[in-house]
């Protein structure tokens, strides 16, 4: 019998649900599966750089795991890319950090809690965070640029690009 298989710790789940490609329209093309560990993989290794190592530490796997889930989101992508179908993005085995249900959607979306700040990552302007009012659906009136939660993961990530 084969050992049980860890959970995958995930920061937080995408922004978006998918991709569809330009041009095509989604009832005549053909969806792919990415699974959000396999989304995280991506997120982790290439777009904020860290080691595959590192990246296995915060996602709570090994090394060698880390490195077959990369490698199946990175197929997942190329064969969705390459043929011109859509990605959609759900499912795995994650834990997520402050975590709740969205009874809309009947999955998991995450949430910071009350108070904080809503802030453009362009200009750094700052408003303060309406409870119930997602950041991300708020312009920056200065620069029209879409707003997030202070110190939030793409905050954060953002904040590591410039140094």
């Amino acid at each position: 019998m084969p050992r049980p298989k860890r959970k995958r710790n995930v920061f937080s789940l995408p922004m978006v649900e998918g991709f569809k490609p330009f041009g095509a329209a989604i009832d005549q093309t053909e969806a792919i599966e990415l699974l959000i560990e396999e989304y995280e993989t991506i997120k982790l290794a290439d777009y904020l750089n860290l080691t595959q190592e590192e990246a296995a530490k915060k996602m709570n796997i090994s090394r060698p795991t880390f490195t077959r889930i990369y490698d199946k989101a990175r197929k997942t992508i190329a064969h969705a890319f390459v043929e011109g179908k859509v990605i959609v993005i759900k499912g795995g085995d994650i834990n997520v950090d402050n975590k709740y249900t969205d009874p809309q959607r009947n999955h998991m979306r995450y949430q910071m809690g009350k108070g904080g700040f809503c802030v453009c990552l362009k200009c750094e302007v700052r408003f303060a965070h309406v409870m119930g009012e997602p950041c991300r659906m708020r312009k920056c009136p200065e620069c029209g640029k879409q707003m997030f939660r202070e110190n939030s993961y793409h905050h954060l990530a953002s904040s590591q690009k410039d140094e």
